[in-house]
């Protein structure tokens, strides 16, 4: 039970006289009478109020009240009385009937009506239960109040830190700290393309299907000047684009992954735009959305990527990644040229609106990092999961698809139509290859054909070519198209036994 002289110095008194109003023909003469000569009129509690037109007013009329929440109460009485002198006192009584606090003091009454009221401050110790103040005047009861005071509030709960989102500077290097640059080692142990991967555990690093397609070997590089080699491969999607590895070693640093929610377009990301000059930091907000047969959802996001971006983590605000730089559609096609490719009607082509912008695989799809027994790059390729890997030939100086070949008596054969979108109307592709030597080459030749499961559906005849340095030379090869269901296909020309050229058409009805 509280100390009463702690009460004492808290308790604060006042009475504020109200106005009478009586007629001024009628003299007011209090007569003698039996009884109480004081009458309770009303009474209020609360926990703040103020002074108006002499009265005092309650902001919060309540009765009950929290120790270590609320501060005081404060209890207002009115009554009806003699005028005159008197003497007022206040006994507060806690939950026991006990009094705990006595304050008293005098007081002329200028009118038959007259109001106070008193405060009680709180603490967190003030005893819990209903509590009552009886007020007296000249020792005659004049009315009382009671209230409740609850236990001591609970102790505030605090929520979770609220993340905040990281400056530029910390992203980057977030995202620098956790990303290594990927080297695909083809057969002849020679780097055939350079792309992009990051840590999510120890051990394990993602990157995109393409950075892993056909190689014999892929070597990581890692911020901190680690090098890591590996031929293992714990998880992966030829069509989601994706493929988590196995490295040997620890992680320098790992990305968390993003929220379960969804990016959604208007979502403001960022990712790793490797250049000549290294990689910087680039706008990678959410434009647009898609879901494609087979590959599945993608993200479009604002910025262009080059290869060597391929395999990045998106990263939002927070630096968790929420996506995965590349987003193939058509396994061993350019993201951004197959979704031009698609978006493309006879000769008019989308893609040049969106070359600006590149595709992400959403979190969605991603895997988690997981401890099954990995597979070798090698059995990968034994599987038929890989595609042959294109070694580019300096011997060509254009190759492309057309609808027609100009002939004319004395030049050269010459394309006046590139394409890529051919219609059964139109009976045949053509491709067209003009060759120009830095030695001379006799070699055979031979186009295919092949849908997008890697079923080869034909071939040219193979044909001899022999090449000199300065001799203009063109070779032009016919693909039917009546049978072939609409669709998107892919054309890899080969020399020997290397594929030195590859593109994709388009069939529609």
């Amino acid at each position: 039970m509280p100390n009463a002289e702690v009460y004492d110095l808290a308790a604060k008194l006042r009475l504020v006289t109200l106005a009478v109003l009586v007629s001024l023909s009628v003299p007011l003469v209090l007569q003698a009478q039996e009884g109480p000569r004081f009458k309770k009129l009303r009474s209020v509690s609360g926990a703040s109020g103020h002074e108006e037109n002499g009265r005092y007013v309650m902001d919060d009329a309540r009765s009950t009240f929290i120790a270590g929440k609320d501060t005081k109460v404060i209890v207002y009485f009115e009554w009806e009385g003699p005028l005159g002198p008197h003497h007022f006192e206040g006994l507060w009584k806690d939950p026991e009937g006990k009094i705990a606090v006595i304050s008293d003091f005098s007081y002329e009454a200028k009118g038959p009506q007259f109001s106070g009221y008193w405060t009680m401050l709180l603490s967190p110790a003030t005893p819990s239960g209903e509590w009552t103040i009886e007020a007296r005047i000249d020792g005659e009861a004049a009315g009382s109040h009671s209230f409740v005071i609850t236990g001591s509030a609970p102790p505030p709960t605090f929520a979770p830190a609220v993340p905040q989102p990281l400056t530029g500077a910390e992203l980057y290097k977030t995202a620098m700290d956790a990303t290594a640059v990927l080297e695909k080692v083809g057969p002849d142990g020679i780097v055939i393309g350079k792309y992009s991967a990051f840590w999510i555990a120890n051990g394990q690093a993602l990157t995109t299907f393409g950075a892993i397609d056909g190689a014999t070997a892929i070597r990581l590089q890692s911020r901190d000047g680690t090098q890591e080699t590996t031929d293992q491969v714990l998880a992966w999607n030829r069509w989601q684009d994706w493929a988590l590895l196995k490295v040997p070693g620890q992680a320098p640093s790992q990305l968390k992954r993003g929220p379960k929610k969804a990016v959604n377009v208007g979502d403001n990301c960022v990712f790793l735009e490797w250049g000549p000059a290294g990689a910087k930091i680039t706008d990678g907000s959410i434009t647009g959305k898609n879901t494609f047969p087979r590959a599945g959802a993608r993200l479009l996001v604002a910025s262009a990527a080059t290869m060597q971006s391929f395999g990045g983590a998106l990263l939002d605000p927070y630096g968790e990644y929420v996506g995965l730089i590349g987003g193939a559609i058509a396994p061993g096609g350019e993201p951004m040229k197959i979704l031009g490719l698609m978006n493309q009607t006879g000769n008019q082509t989308g893609y040049g609106e969106i070359e600006s912008s590149a595709l992400a695989v959403p979190l969605s799809l991603l895997p988690m990092p997981m401890s099954n027994e990995p597979t070798s790059l090698g059995d990968l390729a034994r599987r038929g999961e890989f595609l042959p890997v294109v070694v580019k030939s300096h011997d060509i100086g254009l190759a492309t698809l057309t609808s027609y070949i100009e002939k004319r008596a004395g030049q050269p054969p010459f394309v006046t139509d590139y394409r890529q979108v051919f219609s059964h109307r139109d009976a045949n592709a053509s491709v067209f290859v003009n060759w120009t030597p830095s030695e001379k080459v006799k070699t055979i030749c031979v186009l295919r054909l092949y849908n997008l499961e890697n079923v080869l559906l034909t071939e040219s005849k193979p044909q001899k070519l022999s090449l000199s340095p300065g001799r203009y030379m063109s070779t032009t090869w016919n693909l039917p198209l009546i049978g072939l269901s609409p669709g998107i296909y892919r054309v890899d020309l080969l020399l020997g036994d290397q594929i030195v050229w590859r593109d994709f058409l388009r069939v529609t009805e």
